[in-house]
């Protein structure tokens, strides 16, 4: 197997050649691509939002881009008032033009706020975590610290994970994206200042848990009971949390905190994508031109085996979560998934000499 940073310099120079071809006609980027053909489907303002963020961190770290970001913002800023944008595609929009030369943060900032309103909805967490790290990265103090007291109300959990919303059915059972955007925004929180004592115990405790809950093969598992503590269903294992959103959160933890232990659960979901995983397949197909989006259950056995184990945990635990078959591959992929490669790792390479 290739060393670390080779795969990492394989996965950056995959996404800035791949990206443009999944624009669409009025420079946004589309939803999705399929193997074979790649033929991009749909249109999402969210996905080209978190390419502009990609696209400006492997700018600035003395990349090549293949695509301008102030020209991707542009497209986006005309877009601003679009029905589309959700109160956390604002906040990815706020994060985005704090990198930017010219600021348009008072016209971001009056429709966040009008869509956030006086108190903050119950926005689901992905959501939340981009409103903290939003305003934190654009200085927006008052709504970055009534974000993190809501991101770490729902880290009060006694299964050491944040809750997916404040009520409802769907709170007790988040998805990985939850955890691991909420870790990113309470490192990033308090890289810049905001609770910084609570936001990194807390990031760290969640992150703890995370950690003794990767697969051994390094995977990181999809659903879990915020209660207790574990996992209710594994699949779909996506790559995207696999060589970019646990990275973009494990290694700002670990430069907030200087703790190499967050790094290294980052580098072994690498092996993942690398062909360490239930099917011994490599996510990176390079004949076909994808990085594959997941490893999922056939259809129908997916959505049986997750009702089964979301309903069965409420009285015990998953009775079937540990249960392998039969699995596939998910032939499609996302822009967005290259735009977090980028944000992950532009910048962040590890040098062949300490990642081997």
């Amino acid at each position: 197997m290739p060393e670390t940073a080779a795969r990492v310099r394989e996965l950056v120079a995959f996404a800035l050649e791949k990206l443009p071809s999944m624009r669409v006609g009025d420079g946004a980027f589309c939803y999705e691509v399929e193997a074979p053909g790649l033929e991009p489907r749909g249109r999402s303002l969210r996905y080209s939002l978190i390419c502009l963020l990609g696209l400006q961190r492997a700018q600035a770290a003395g990349l090549e881009v293949p695509i301008e970001p102030s020209e991707l913002r542009d497209v986006l800023m005309d877009q601003i008032d679009s029905p589309e944008m959700t109160p956390g595609d604002l906040a990815l929009l706020l994060w985005a033009d704090s990198r930017a030369e010219t600021s348009a943060m008072d016209a971001i900032g009056y429709r966040l706020h009008k869509r956030l309103g006086a108190d903050l909805p119950d926005l689901e967490g992905l959501e939340l975590s981009w409103v903290v790290i939003g305003a934190a990265e654009a200085g927006a103090h008052e709504l970055c610290d009534r974000a993190l007291e809501r991101q770490l109300g729902r880290a009060s959990a006694p299964g050491r994970l944040f809750r997916h919303r404040d009520s409802g059915r769907r709170a007790r059972f988040p998805n990985f994206a939850t955890q691991i955007y909420g870790v990113l925004a309470l490192a990033v929180a308090a890289r810049n200042g905001h609770g910084e004592d609570r936001a990194l115990a807390t990031a760290r405790r969640v992150a703890g848990r995370l950690l003794e809950l990767q697969r051994p093969d390094g995977g990181w598992p999809w659903i879990f009971d915020a209660e207790r503590g574990r996992v209710v269903e594994p699949y779909e294992v996506y790559a995207v949390h696999q060589d970019a959103m646990a990275p973009m959160a494990l290694l700002e933890l670990s430069e907030v905190t200087g703790d190499a232990q967050y790094r290294d659960a980052a580098i072994r979901g690498l092996d993942w994508i690398f062909g360490e995983n239930d099917l011994r397949r490599e996510m990176l197909d390079r004949d076909a031109e994808i990085l594959y989006r997941s490893i999922r259950r056939k259809r129908g056995v997916d959505r049986a085996l997750l009702y089964a184990n979301t309903a069965t945990t409420m009285a015990a635990k998953p009775l079937l979560a540990k249960a392998k078959g039969p699995l596939e591959i998910n032939p499609t992929d996302r822009p967005y998934h290259l735009g977090w490669i980028l944000e992950a790792w532009a910048g962040r390479e590890p040098t062949s000499a300490s990642s081997s």
